[in-house]
């Protein structure tokens, strides 16, 4: 991904090393990146705002790498406080921040563009957490700013089938500031479903604060669930997975 900043004279450009990465999805290395450019773009005080772009033919992003995915488990994710570093990095910006989302804005890609203030979209980008799908819920705070934006019910047919919507449905819907032309399902895990649930109905009566810190903890619990496990490992192998409701 690129943080691309708008000053008064020209544009920095920093980009995260990605090679290799399929799909432009979330390394570790790539949201360690993220975060320090955050952290220096804030601090400097020719740049007025920063745009958050995937490559110019897309994807965005397509949410977090399942190869390291895979490695983490929930004691893990604590100890680590995992992605609450890019979460928080966005959540403390102080600058404005634009989504420029060409191609797919997947999982924690989408959760991302949801963080921005502002997102801009082609009318056939994709935005969608289909977590449930490899059998965990969404974890880089798209239950909550999707409950917020949407309302619950709406937010629950995003959370619950995993299906996604294009940069024109979701304009409509109010989550897209504006869109611009192109170029100029399975099984579900019961157990994530029903973690899915948990997150979102807390955005209509807490923080968001809370509500992020309630997402990450039913984020991190799925690690340990053997459908997390199958829906990760059918992912990597190309395959239907095989959820056990376990």
């Amino acid at each position: 991904m690129q943080l691309i900043s708008r000053i008064t004279t020209d544009d920095i450009k920093v980009s995260a090393n990605n090679q290799g990465v399929a799909r432009n999805a979330f390394s570790q290395a790539m949201i360690d990146t993220i975060v320090v450019a955050l952290r220096e773009l804030d601090t400097m005080p020719e740049v007025r705002a920063v745009v958050i772009a995937g490559l110019p033919e897309g994807p965005f992003c397509a949410g977090m790498d399942i190869k390291e995915l895979v490695a983490i488990t929930t004691a893990a994710a604590h100890r680590r406080s995992f992605l609450k570093d890019l979460t928080d990095a966005f959540a403390g910006f102080s600058k404005p921040t634009i989504a420029a989302v060409v191609g797919a804005a997947l999982g924690g890609g989408c959760g991302i563009s949801l963080a921005c203030d502002m997102i801009y979209a082609a009318e056939d980008a994709m935005f969608g957490l289909p977590e449930m799908k490899i059998g965990t819920i969404p974890g880089a705070g798209g239950t909550q700013r999707l409950a917020r934006a949407l309302g619950k019910h709406k937010a629950m047919e995003f959370i619950l089938t995993g299906e996604p919507a294009s940069g024109a449905e979701f304009e409509r819907l109010g989550m897209v500031t504006r869109t611009f032309p192109q170029g100029a399902s399975s099984g579900r895990g019961s157990e994530a479903r029903h973690q899915n649930r948990g997150p979102v109905r807390p955005a209509e009566s807490s923080t968001l604060e809370m509500g992020m810190v309630h997402e990450k903890a039913l984020y991190y619990s799925t690690f340990d669930v053997y459908d997390c496990h199958e829906g990760q490992r059918a992912f990597l192998e190309k395959r239907m997975p095989n959820f056990e409701h376990r």
